[in-house]
């Protein structure tokens, strides 16, 4: 299997491209893999996804602020998928600030109607609400665009978070079995939270292992690229509260890993579970 290892500057490089790709476009990923041939499709598909992660977050406030502005144009007749391409938005999202702008939707209730629309959108806007004066011609488009949007964003609708979700729980059960067929035995994350733990790493070691001649107690599976910015701002200090407990251990980027990231003595970084010839097994006392 070809292993994720990548360069800083390589990650640089990839993620500028796709900090200048428009939302509503598809990064041409075939380009990238020519230029760089070293790329795993997962690991660009990881920093496509953390980089608009990342894009919707800097950007989310400034919509918000200019909510009435897009609102305006869409009552007007603009088709939701035109005004979220003009500002640089995905459409999933702007939808949310259109739905709590125009119908009065609390923000923890805005993604309840994304799965509903034709459940959770009244026939009938309530009165005293923005979309009032429209009247049910204007709710039955919203319910159309909200399955429009769901369909075809591509960044933020739920699906994604779905995706996401479900590929973080694979790679935690792959890592189990993994383990179980190796004969390390282990506790889950959901055990120690039993016995009262709070903040812990996915896998507990009951005997240490050593990989590559580093002492390995605990194992976090990270479904994703070891994106810089996060691994440093918190993942480090996520890491080190296991290290202060548990003692040394090991994360799994299933994505790819960067060389220059893999400093720290007490938290080994590797893209792939190890090798057997790579694991030492120390025996139970």
């Amino acid at each position: 299997t070809r292993r994720a290892t990548m360069k800083l500057a390589t990650y640089e490089r990839i993620r500028a491209v796709f900090a200048s790709t428009p939302c509503d476009a598809y990064p041409d990923l075939d380009a990238i893999r020519a230029e760089c041939p070293e790329c795993t499709l997962d690991a660009l598909v990881s920093i496509y996804s953390q980089e608009s992660s990342r894009k919707i977050r800097a950007t989310h406030g400034k919509h918000v602020r200019a909510i009435e502005a897009h609102a305006k144009r869409y009552v007007l007749g603009e088709d939701v998928f035109s005004i979220a391409a003009n500002v640089d938005f995905p459409a999933c999202q702007l939808m949310r600030l259109l739905l709590e702008y125009l119908l009065g939707v609390g923000h923890k209730s805005v993604g309840g109607v994304l799965r509903d629309p034709f459940g959770r959108i009244p026939e009938v806007p309530e009165r005293g609400t923005p979309a009032a004066e429209y009247g049910a011609k204007l709710c039955a488009r919203l319910r159309a665009d909200v399955e429009r949007v769901v369909a075809w964003d591509h960044q933020a609708s739920p699906a994604v978070d779905v995706l996401r979700h479900n590929a973080g729980k694979e790679y935690e059960d792959l890592l189990e079995e993994l383990l179980t067929n190796e004969g390390i035995p282990f506790v889950t994350e959901q055990d120690l939270r039993a016995d009262g733990h709070a903040r812990t790493p996915d896998i507990k070691l009951e005997v240490p292992i050593a990989v590559k001649g580093r002492i390995v107690n605990w194992i976090d599976s990270k479904a994703s690229f070891s994106d810089p910015v996060v691994h440093v701002e918190k993942g480090t200090e996520q890491f080190q509260g296991y290290v202060n407990r548990f003692g040394p251990g090991m994360v799994i980027y299933w994505h790819g890993i960067i060389d220059e990231l893999n400093t720290d003595p007490n938290v080994l970084l590797v893209d792939a579970f190890p090798d057997t010839k790579d694991i030492v097994k120390l025996k139970m006392i």
